[in-house]
């Protein structure tokens, strides 16, 4: 069983704080599946995939690692127990 949930910062690969899985919502900490295609929800799935590794990778412009002053976007890398990329988000700064 998953017991935390490590979150990284991924421009220096440094652990930035390890959460117990239960203290992360479950739209955050899982995946669901339907079919292996993903769905917003639980209602449905078949499958659901826990999440074990986040990663923040700031980037400027260019798409190029960056300071956080310097950054313009974030990706945030979900990874399930067998390292596998399962979601990714990407965030845009304002202004």
């Amino acid at each position: 069983m998953i017991r935390e949930i490590e979150f990284v910062d991924g421009n220096s690969n440094t652990v930035v704080s390890r959460v117990p899985f239960d203290e992360v919502p479950p739209a955050n900490r899982e995946i669901y599946l339907r079919q292996g295609v993903q769905v917003p929800g639980p209602e449905g799935a078949d499958e659901v995939v826990p999440i074990v590794r986040v990663v923040r990778l700031l980037v400027d412009d260019a798409g190029e690692p960056a300071e956080a002053e310097q950054a313009t976007r974030a990706y945030i890398r979900e990874f399930d127990e067998h390292g596998v990329l399962r979601r990714e988000t990407l965030q845009l700064r304002n202004g």
